[in-house]
């Protein structure tokens, strides 16, 4: 009894012992996290699948795991319920490198699944928070990975929306352009010509600004397209335009389409404007977009116009390069003739604003109408002969337009030379060739310099001369 009671009293010495686990035990080794996040699962197993991710990616939200995965995973619109543990473990494990900065390439499956949260506010505190961390992450993953920039895009918007957050989040995210050229249309009265034009151009299948004639005469031309815009639109009354400024499309939206989202929030009534023609709208919960659509035929429409004022233009201005006319182009030849009629009778009366003359002083006027007269002598000499450079200048510009090949090929056209062994000896489609003749001369002749006849290549004849003070005649082509 007194020998027990001396071993009771003395101190206890602790020793290194080992653990009795082995290194195949503690790979298999499994956080008690996912045990728990199983349960959660099973909780929840009778609500929508977007709920059950989003209970379990709240709770797991500062879970961190370091676990080496070299398995795959693909798979549609993935949750944590269809993960294996080791899928899981490999997801959180790079989870965890992406919050320390470190982002690398993985599983495609694994980057959607952090946007799914990052969309529903898991790992982040704040609607802005989330929304900085997967704008970032969208930039970043890109860079590595192209396939994740449509959704991410698409998402970030709805997400800004759904959210109510401020729409300067939008910039960068959205392409409003086509937006803001429609408003300039919509509120043509209160923009200039220069605005209307160009806003009718973005939208136009002829691209007038490439015309050689807009190029010489762009002021005229814009004023001119914005008064004819201007008395078409007055008269909207069908016609040649009919609905001239696209129209209103509601259509029902789907919010988050494609993610794995939990719709949590309380939108049942709500509206987010992006511009005045651009809208999104939440009734009783069902999601809809306004916006103005452009269709084709629009386009078409915008296309015909300004190829029909470039038309007439050219034959009032008795400019050298005519286009050729198509069945719209008379449809809208009175509205534009009035509209070049009042166009260069503006220009006239401000060249020649009335003056009234001092008659005691008809002597000084002679005498300096006479020094007038002289210095002009002069000055149509020098416009001549700087007109004479500045032709040699577009002929060189003209030129260096074309390549090679095309240079060569031209000439044979041009003086009647066979062309069949060059297309042949480099091997080019003939067709495609032409084409491409079309497109480098197109801003510098306003039309088509080669033609198809009967699968024949022609030249225009209204611009050989043109084009022979470009291309000297060869010895051979």
């Amino acid at each position: 009894m007194h020998e027990q009671l001396r071993n009771a009293d003395m101190p206890k010495v602790y020793r290194d012992e080992p653990i009795l686990i082995t290194p195949e035990q503690l790979e298999n080794y499994t956080p008690l996290e996912y045990h728990s996040m199983g349960k959660i699962g099973l909780k929840y197993e009778t609500r929508s699948e977007a709920e059950i991710f989003y209970r379990q990616g709240k709770f797991m939200e500062n879970f961190e795991d370091d676990f080496d995965y070299q398995g795959r995973f693909k798979m549609y619109f993935p949750t944590y319920q269809q993960m294996s543990v080791r899928q899981l473990r490999g997801y959180f494990s790079w989870r965890t490198k992406v919050r320390r900065g470190i982002i690398e390439k993985t599983q495609l499956s694994f980057a959607y699944l952090y946007i799914y949260e990052l969309l529903n506010q898991i790992g982040a505190s704040t609607p802005e928070e989330a929304y900085h961390k997967l704008k970032d992450f969208r930039l970043a993953y890109w860079l590595i990975d192209h396939q994740i920039s449509y959704y991410a895009s698409l998402w970030l918007k709805d997400y800004v929306v759904y959210n109510n957050l401020d729409k300067s989040l939008l910039d960068g995210v959205i392409n409003t352009i086509s937006d803001s050229r429609m408003m300039i249309l919509q509120n043509h009265k209160s923009h200039d010509a220069n605005a209307v034009f160009s806003a009718l151009n973005f939208y136009s299948t002829y691209d007038m600004k490439r015309s050689r004639f807009y190029t010489r005469y762009p002021d005229d031309v814009e004023n001119i397209v914005h008064d004819v815009f201007s008395t078409l639109t007055d008269n909207r009354g069908g016609g040649f335009f009919g609905e001239l400024l696209g129209r209103v499309n509601v259509s029902s939206y789907i919010m988050f389409k494609s993610a794995v989202f939990y719709h949590h929030a309380d939108r049942k009534d709500f509206v987010y404007e992006i511009n005045d023609i651009y809208k999104y709208r939440c009734e009783n919960g069902i999601w809809s977009c306004e916006s103005f659509l452009i269709s084709d035929g629009l386009r078409q429409r915008i296309g015909s116009l300004l190829k029909s004022v470039d038309y007439f233009m050219r034959q009032n201005y008795n400019f050298k390069h005519a286009l050729k006319a198509d069945k719209t182009i008379a449809a809208l030849q009175n509205i534009i003739t009035e509209a070049i009629d009042r166009r260069l009778e503006n220009k006239k009366q401000a060249a020649f604003p009335k003056v009234e003359i001092d008659v005691s002083k008809l002597q000084n006027i002679r005498n300096a109408a006479s020094e007038i007269q002289q210095k002009l002598t002069i000055e149509e000499y020098e416009e001549e002969e700087a007109a004479e450079i500045q032709n040699k200048q577009a002929e060189q510009e003209n030129r260096s337009l074309l390549s090679d090949v095309e240079y060569r090929f031209i000439k044979c056209l041009l003086y009647g030379e066979s062309y069949s062994d060059l297309v042949q000896s480099k091997g080019l489609m003939l067709s495609v060739l032409i084409d491409n003749i079309n497109d480098r001369l197109f801003e510098a002749f306003g039309d088509t310099v080669i033609a198809d006849d009967e699968g024949k290549p022609v030249l225009i004849a209204d611009y050989a001369d043109d084009l022979k003070r470009i291309i000297s005649k060869p010895e051979e082509c």
